[in-house]
């Protein structure tokens, strides 16, 4: 049962940060690691667009973080994990689930060797002493029964010999030894997502089953969180991105709004240095296959969400006959186009606005009234008025707001059917021209403090070394332009929540990835990509489109709302996702559960 109103956590008088987790679990300090060193640098991913969050990977390219809706897509899994921990799923062991002819089974062993055990020595020769380091497992500083380490890859693995990266990895050890299968490489979204917090909360993401037979292992990628942090983003840029008008209405303004982003992009590439240009997904995901190595595993199982995808098929496609059994929750596909990512955010959006919609005009104190045609124009012209006068708050330094803070803030609560009640009051405030509810909720998502200071764990500090290397620079296509300003002008309420669609990597100093726009992982073993049917951050059509790039990819979907999938209250998704990951039996591709 839906609960009827909002999380504590989504109001303006509850504490910022990790409002979210209860108080039995603190959030892990800087130096989750366990106390392991950190490195220097700086950070941050380009714009709003980007990964699913802001930067762009599950969400479109041109977006800046400026565009609230940017910023949002690849944490999503960082939030629902959140969301879980306090109100975990109520079927906490997966029901059998008998699957239709079709199914398919990995090829054997189903047992994977321990750490340590003899792996083929096939990597290259300059790359030994990462591949052959030894891990120092030692307990978590705040639980014992899980380990934490530190590991060193290249910067810039051309030069394997120069500076290093110092990655913070924990793990929660598999509760039943006697049934290990092997390790299970996790990834919570982002870019910019904790692996090392996610796994310290694995017991709430996954099911007791999948606990007892893997080592659940997260690291914070290179630059990120406790592995030799990148910050090139002050605060003062990050409340630039959100304070910008969005939604130009002139030749005047958009200049301004080029030359703001524009301006945050030179000065994180400024910060951030050399180590900021080595923050791509495919050196990640050769991070992993170093990690894989010293994990003592021949193939690499591999958990991702939401960004997390965006890295697994990297991966696979990097390393396809080291793949073992992944997962890919919530995904996007790296060989997406600017007009398919558009035509996808547009579904996306609007099945999840449409599904609160229908919950909304269904009760009495609904805050856009009983009528569901007129619904969306009411928030379509709530925007258009905070474009113009803003909404008032409680916050010091942000005593009035704009479509920025209020369009990121609504669509972060379209992750998760729990948050529709924060929306509903949250807009009832805002019609009244106050954002306090609305503001709460957005603040919470980035963790920024009622000071102004934002915390250095913030995936925003992730989002434009990591936007700006995995996709390519935008063109001036005319043709693309002409698309764009037709499907704005087709979907009023998509435009203003997306914003200026634009490349704000216009000022990044080195290119983008190049898209393969070819068939991803031949030769790898099946991979599984499973999706809500309506999520607004990564939607089904991405996730459609992936599993369909992978050469071996099997299609599971689900016939839920928000973002997040596997563990989430789905039974039969999260059987399915369980017996492949235990046995090794996928689901038939195109099944729905």
């Amino acid at each position: 049962m839906l609960n009827e109103d909002p999380r504590p956590d989504d109001l303006p008088d509850a504490p910022s940060g990790y409002a979210a987790l209860p108080p039995s679990y603190p959030a892990p300090s800087a130096g989750a690691g366990g106390g392991a060193p950190v490195g220097s640098g700086g950070s941050g991913v380009s714009g709003v667009s980007g990964l699913s969050g802001p930067g762009r990977p599950g969400r479109s390219p041109l977006r800046p973080v400026l565009a609230a809706v940017a910023v949002v897509a690849v944490v999503a899994v960082v939030v629902l994990a959140a969301w879980r921990i306090g109100n975990p799923p109520s079927v906490a062991v997966p029901r059998p689930t008998v699957f239709p002819s079709g199914s398919v089974t990995p090829s054997p062993p189903s047992v994977q060797p321990s750490p340590g055990a003899a792996l083929s020595r096939d990597y290259p020769a300059a790359l030994a002493p990462f591949y052959t380091q030894q891990l120092d497992w030692s307990p978590c500083a705040d639980n014992a029964k899980h380990r934490c380490t530190t590991m060193e890859v290249p910067v810039d693995y051309a030069k394997p010999t120069g500076d290093r990266f110092t990655l913070a990895l924990r793990k929660a050890p598999a509760t039943k030894p006697s049934e290990r299968i092997g390790s299970l490489v996790i990834n919570p979204g982002g870019p910019g997502g904790s692996g090392v917090e996610y796994a310290q909360y694995s017991s709430f993401v996954f099911s007791p089953a999948v606990r007892e037979a893997y080592d659940v292992v997260g690291f914070d990628p290179r630059g990120i969180g406790a592995s030799s942090p990148v910050r090139c983003l002050a605060d003062s840029d990050m409340d630039e991105l959100f304070s910008a008008d969005p939604t130009p209405d002139s030749a005047a303004e958009r200049s301004t709004l080029l030359a703001d982003v524009d301006g945050v992009t030179k000065r994180c590439a400024a910060r951030g240095g050399d180590r900021a240009m080595h923050m791509s997904t495919t050196e990640v995901a050769r991070d992993m296959d170093v990690m894989r190595v010293l994990l003592g595993d021949e193939k690499l199982n591999f958990f991702g969400g939401s960004y997390g995808t965006f890295l697994g098929a990297v991966y696979a496609d990097t390393f396809p006959k080291k793949v073992g059994r992944m997962v890919l929750d919530s995904a996007m596909s790296p060989n997406q186009t600017e007009q398919q990512e558009m035509t996808y955010d547009i579904q996306g959006f609007e099945s999840s606005i449409d599904a609160f919609i229908d919950w909304c005009v269904a009760r009495p104190d609904c805050a856009l009234g009983s009528d569901k045609a007129g619904a969306r124009q009411k928030i379509v012209d709530l925007l258009d008025n905070v474009e113009k006068n803003g909404l008032t708050t409680n916050k010091p330094g942000l005593t009035r707001i704009g479509e920025g803070w209020v369009g990121f803030s609504i669509f972060m609560c379209l992750y998760s059917d729990q948050s529709w009640p924060t929306l509903n009051k949250g807009l009832a405030q805002a019609f009244t021209g106050k954002g306090d509810i609305l503001l709460a909720k957005g603040m919470s998502v980035v963790e920024r403090g009622i000071t102004g200071d934002y915390a250095p764990s913030t995936y925003l500090q992730a989002m434009i070394p990591v936007r700006c290397a995995d996709w390519p620079r935008s063109t001036a296509d005319p043709s693309l332009a002409a698309e764009q300003k037709k499907a704005k002008a087709a979907h009023p309420l998509w435009a203003r929540m997306t914003g200026e669609l634009y490349d704000n990597c216009r000022t990044w100093p080195t290119a983008g990835r190049t898209p393969k726009g070819t068939t991803l992982a031949v030769g790898a073993d099946p991979i599984l990509v499973i999706g809500n049917e309506r999520d607004p951050a990564t939607p089904i059509g991405g996730t459609k489109q992936l599993a369909k790039d992978l050469a071996s990819g099997i299609l599971l979907t689900s016939d839920h709302d928000g973002h997040g999938t596997y563990y989430a209250g789905n039974p039969c998704v999260d059987s399915a996702v369980d017996g492949y990951l235990l046995r090794g039996t996928a689901p038939a591709d195109g099944t729905t559960c």
